[in-house]
């Protein structure tokens, strides 16, 4: 045999050997650790050798699922010198939407002592976020459906916008009542403006037959600065009238759902932007209902809560302040894609009140903030879904929204008419 073929097999056994060794040595490691056996319910899109963090850092590997009495074990190979606590918390989450998942560790307590090797631990059985987005998407399917077949949903919509239209209404009545008075009122402003002109002209003209009749100096002076100081009370009569007809006012209707509590709560309230351009208030009532009903056993919405706002706004952000479902907060909107033809159409929001919150609400202790967050899409000019999660240092539920935003012009007309007679 030619001594480059024994060459070429035996560099091809070398290839195969090393390849064969790579293979049986994948899950090896350097890196001394021990076990611990965590107990879940599922684990579904956990993938074998998938990471373990403590506080974001990565501190050991799955080193394998097994069942074990009908029961899924995951072993967590910790790396040594990691020390976990009793008490610690074992979850499955995913590092995004369409990420991959992990094991997250929250420590558990010093004092409680450390977790030894191969201990058995019962881990958090929490919804899996793909889950989460398929009950999100199920809820808005169900929430379009009812809307359209006049479902439950629908009917309380109905009821509710009814009430509104039925206010609007009785305003819409008062205006249109008093527009006739304010229409002659703006034509003999002008007629006045131009009489005292020709007046203030009249006087100031030595030839004029006024002004020749009026011999004294003093009364002649007198009557020209009086004039004078109608004519800029008129003028600035007639800009305060521009301004009060650039008043925008809308009415807001927020209608809230939670389907795992099956509980449901309506916030209405009018926003009013003056002529200034950047800023607005907000005036109104969160979670509309009689006190006096019975709560549903995961109702935590406290009733009929004032909504009191000053806020400022731009085309992609809005901020406001103030008591906010009857607690001081803030509260943030933004648009991050406002110059996107499609994607402007969505609105992240988040709501951040209570501060200071510690009481209770029907029968639960509460002491932690209000936070809660969401996105909204506007499906048109008038009416948006979106699907938030409300007070979630606490309750943590998912809601399905629905917002119904209409500007009114006959009340505009009215809040720059009562803004004129305040002054």
């Amino acid at each position: 045999m030619k001594p480059e073929t024994k060459l070429g097999i035996f560099t091809v056994l070398g290839l195969v050997v090393l390849g064969f060794s790579l293979y049986m040595l994948g899950g090896f490691s350097i890196t001394r650790s021990y076990d611990i056996n965590v107990e879940f319910a599922d684990v579904s899109g956990l993938p074998a050798k998938a990471v373990v963090k403590l506080s974001g850092v990565e501190v050991g590997r799955v080193k394998a699922i097994k069942i074990e009495d009908e029961k899924v074990i995951v072993v967590a190979a910790i790396n040594e010198g990691v020390d976990l606590y009793k008490g610690a918390k074992f979850s499955i989450v995913m590092t995004g939407i369409i990420g991959t998942k992990y094991v997250k560790v929250v420590q558990g307590d010093r004092a409680a002592g450390v977790i030894k090797p191969g201990e058995y631990i019962t881990g958090l059985n929490d919804i899996p976020m793909d889950e989460q987005i398929a009950n999100a998407m199920q809820s808005v399917r169900e929430l379009v459906d009812s809307i359209n077949q006049q479902g439950q949903f629908g009917a309380q919509l109905n009821d509710a916008m009814r009430d509104v239209r039925q206010l609007s209404a009785n305003v819409n009545q008062l205006v249109l009542t008093m527009r006739p008075y304010v229409t002659s009122s703006m034509k003999n402003l002008d007629q006045i403006t131009e009489n005292l002109y020709a007046l203030l002209d009249c006087i100031s003209n030595q030839d004029g037959v006024l002004g020749a009749l009026i011999k004294d100096e003093e009364m002649k002076d007198q009557i020209k600065e009086s004039v004078t100081e109608l004519k800029t009370t008129m003028t600035e009569v007639q800009s305060f009238v521009g301004k009060m007809s650039r008043f925008r006012v809308y009415w807001d209707y927020d209608f809230f759902y939670a389907p795992a509590a099956k509980v449901a709560s309506s916030d209405l309230a009018l926003e009013i932007f003056p002529s200034s351009g950047y800023t607005y208030y907000r005036a109104g009532m969160a979670n509309i209902g009689n006190e006096d009903d019975r709560l549903k056993e995961k109702d935590y919405q406290e009733k009929n809560k004032l909504d009191v706002r000053f806020g400022l706004y731009n085309k992609w952000a809005n901020v406001s302040a103030g008591m906010i479902r009857g607690s001081g907060g803030i509260a943030l909107e933004v648009k991050p894609f406002y110059n996107h033809e499609f994607l402007q159409r969505f609105t992240a929001g988040v709501e951040f009140s209570d501060w200071g919150r510690d009481r209770i609400i029907n029968g639960r202790q509460f002491d932690k903030p209000n936070l809660s967050y969401g996105v909204d899409y506007r499906v048109s000019k008038y009416f948006s879904v979106g699907a938030w999660m409300r007070d979630t240092l606490e309750t943590n539920e998912f809601n399905v929204k629905a917002n119904i935003s209409f500007n009114d012009q006959d009340i505009s007309s009215f809040f720059g008419l009562a803004t004129m007679a305040g002054r």
